[in-house]
């Protein structure tokens, strides 16, 4: 199995065409990267991996190219079941395209109960990271749910709009995990939209969350970072009053600020972040038990942050320390368990403990396999390991290999 080219180009390639492109030197790329000549040399002759989300960022920045084109994703196969998830995405863009015009739903809309049902069934596939069977149910959902703000009676339209805003934000983690940037974009204006209309006091600080992460493809730091603090005020009345909803929002705007800052390279504010974060779990008591909004504003997540933002920092060491000290109960969702894993695996393999990475890789597709997959991080990890065990790799990494078809 291979994927099609231009896919099955390295990454050390595709970063010289793009410098080619622009038409600048080497040593024009360094300076603008504040790196030496021999480091891009290195990165175009795949002698030295970019190993972070940063960097990677970084140089797309400076080439003026979307790190997608970089990276090579989105990653399609050559087979229906190596391609799954993908098929869907033409009619989940359409769906977010004509989100404000007639309903074109042929069928009986179910009654709100029975639909909210569907919604919440739709959102067990989303947090077991179930991209594949979400984007080819999440069409069909998203066009019921807008027929239903149509024809449901005016009591019952904003919930209809609520229910259309959490299909439109599975529409966006089916565009976002497997790399359909423009597409997230796009679904996180939806979300907005139909948030504005259901009355939903947090719709802007779940939009600020969820713009931020997009800011991050431009290596755009201190926007994310004041969209999050704008984001942050406009809540703080509720925080300071110790409102539920507000406590875990406000964690969650404060841990996605947490791996901005620590992307930045800032530690002192990443790790203040962090603090911040755990501050509202620690408000929220036993009431972190409630996903609200979907942020996993917990203890454990806090946990997994400490090694998100030790790994985005580069140290390798910490990240394992902390790691080692994460505890995972029973139900928290698949998603991030499986990047727990793929970061742990990173820190162990920038601490030289192959045998280990590779586990805790296999552990992370094990648990998220299309996160996973669909992953650049965990493919140059692949790819680092396949690289360090050239003459006599084991074939638990070959399997691996295969499986994510890294070569």
């Amino acid at each position: 199995m291979a994927y099609s080219d231009p896919a099955a180009e390295s990454v050390g390639t595709r970063v010289r065409r793009a410098r080619k492109r622009v038409g600048i030197t080497q040593t024009e790329l360094a300076r603008r990267v504040d790196r030496a000549r021999s480091w891009v040399s290195e990165i175009e002759d795949d002698s030295l991996p970019l190993d972070s989300i940063a960097l990677i960022n970084t140089v797309a920045k400076a080439l003026h190219v979307h790190p997608n084109e970089l990276t090579g994703r989105p990653y399609r196969g050559d087979t229906l079941a190596e391609d799954q998830g993908h098929a869907g995405i033409v009619d989940i863009r359409r769906q977010l395209e004509r989100y404000d015009l007639d309903s074109e739903w042929a069928g009986a809309v179910r009654p709100l109960l029975e639909l909210r049902t569907a919604i919440e069934q739709m959102h067990e596939l989303r947090r077991g990271a179930r991209y594949g069977e979400l984007a080819e149910s999440v069409p069909d959902l998203i066009a019921e749910t807008q027929a239903a703000t149509h024809l449901y009676p005016p009591s019952d339209r904003r919930t209809a709009f609520g229910l259309l805003s959490t299909a439109y934000r599975a529409a966006n983690s089916v565009a976002y995990n497997l790399g359909y940037a423009d597409l997230s974009v796009l679904a996180i204006g939806r979300i907005r939209w139909a948030g504005e209309r259901a009355d939903d006091i947090y719709n802007e600080a779940i939009f600020a969350y969820l713009r931020s992460r997009n800011l991050w493809a431009s290596a755009s730091w201190d926007d994310a970072l004041a969209v999050l603090a704008k984001a942050c005020a406009g809540i703080e009345d509720e925080y300071t009053a110790g409102h539920p909803e507000a406590l875990a929002v406000w964690g969650g705007l404060q841990l996605r600020a947490a791996i901005t800052a620590a992307r930045k390279n800032d530690a002192d504010e990443a790790w203040s972040r962090h603090r911040l974060a755990a501050e509202a779990v620690t408000r929220l008591g036993d009431r972190q038990r409630t996903n609200y909004y979907e942020l996993s504003t917990n203890q454990p997540n806090i946990d997994i942050h400490g090694v998100a933002i030790a790994v985005e920092l580069g140290d390798g060491p910490q990240a394992v320390r902390r790691a080692q000290s994460v505890h995972l109960p029973k139900g928290i969702q698949a998603s991030r368990v499986g990047y727990h894993h793929l970061d742990y695996a990173r820190g162990l393999l920038w601490c030289g403990r192959h045998d280990d990475a590779l586990a805790e890789l296999e552990r992370a597709e094990e648990v998220a396999p299309m996160l996973v997959r669909n992953h650049p991080m965990a493919q140059q990890a692949v790819r680092t390991l396949l690289g360090s065990e050239r003459y006599g790799y084991g074939e638990r990494l070959r399997r691996l290999g295969t499986r994510m078809q890294v070569f």
